[in-house]
């Protein structure tokens, strides 16, 4: 777009640019941690990172590089909980304690579990090396388990389906032991999900298959306690918002559960690009501000019009740019 000005004034022509910046994000330093030290749900209040501007078309963004600590835990508080029932009346909960444990050490930690539990008898749960499943099994004759999946929150690491429901039973068979359902899972968090509602654009997620808070993921590859680094893929996200203030993050697994840090410190740098309009002289390519072309334009109405302008006041930083 160009306009053609009169009165010896130079032609004006606008262009789209793109205005670059970098957010340098620590969770040690977010304004509110809503999670507490689980470091997943935070706040920054930024002051004004984008005000809103009749010349902003849109903004997008991307994840620049992230130094996140592999500090969470395969078996924590939202999937420890085994709920175990005997044909002889006997219901208890065994919790198995936060760690990160492989099929031998989680198998180790159930049977002293269950063997504290109030049970009349033991229980031994076998991992099977070639297809990567457990068996349960009370020690006692003619005592036969059952999990109750409704208050059952340890799924992945026995073998069984995030959406399972009703019962398992477990026979006593001696040399026969019953199967979990699946192979066991201990690959913990896999894959980290950016959500942001302050900066939410378009993206889609299998997990509501519609439009979410999404902003780019993360593969999750480091070993427990060590140190993921992730560096920009290029790709960026359209921003529906014009106007950014403050930013809310959250850190999501592959399973949309907030992830818990136990207190390890993230670091996170965005890249946000805006897209908006500027105006430059044709003459010589300067950049004309917006009360410069208010002016030019001004000069082409009729007197009384003109008589206006008179009465605008400029700032001394206006650096209004006129043809003497």
């Amino acid at each position: 777009m160009s306009y053609n000005i009169m009165n010896g004034f130079e032609e004006i022509e606008e262009h789209v640019i793109i205005q670059s910046r970098l957010i340098s994000l620590n969770s040690r330093y977010a304004t509110k941690k809503i999670n507490g030290e689980n470091l997943s749900s935070l706040l920054f209040d930024f002051n004004s990172i984008s005000p809103k501007s009749v010349d902003t078309l849109y903004h997008t963004i991307a994840i620049q590089s992230a130094e996140i600590p592999a500090s969470y835990y395969n078996v924590n508080g939202k999937n420890n909980i085994i709920n175990i029932s005997d044909n002889v009346g006997t219901t208890a909960s065994i919790t198995i304690p936060e760690g990160n444990y492989n099929a031998n050490t989680f198998a180790s930690e159930f049977i002293t579990q269950f063997n504290a539990a109030a049970f009349a008898g033991n229980a031994t749960l076998s991992y099977k090396e070639i297809s990567g499943k457990y068996s349960l099994m009370s020690d006692t004759n003619s005592t036969n388990l059952t999990i109750n999946l409704a208050s059952t929150t340890c799924r992945l690491p026995l073998g069984i389906a995030l959406d399972a429901v009703g019962t398992l039973v477990f026979n006593y068979a001696v040399g026969n032991a019953t199967l979990l359902p699946l192979p066991a899972d201990f690959l913990g968090v896999t894959k980290i999900k950016l959500l942001s509602d302050a900066l939410a654009g378009g993206n889609f997620d299998s997990n509501n298959l519609n439009t979410t808070t999404l902003v780019d993921t993360i593969s999750a590859t480091a070993t427990p306690f060590g140190l993921i680094i992730y560096n920009s893929l290029g790709r960026e996200s359209f921003v529906k918002s014009k106007r950014i203030d403050e930013i809310d993050v959250q850190l999501l697994d592959q399973n949309n559960n907030l992830i818990d840090f136990n207190g390890i410190n993230w670091t996170m740098t965005l890249l946000i690009n805006t897209h908006r309009r500027q105006k430059f002289s044709k003459k010589d390519g300067t950049i004309l501000n917006d009360k410069y072309v208010a002016s030019l334009k001004a000069l082409k109405k009729p007197e009384s019009l003109k008589e206006e302008l008179e009465d605008v006041n400029f700032d001394d930083d206006d650096d209004l740019l006129l043809n003497k």
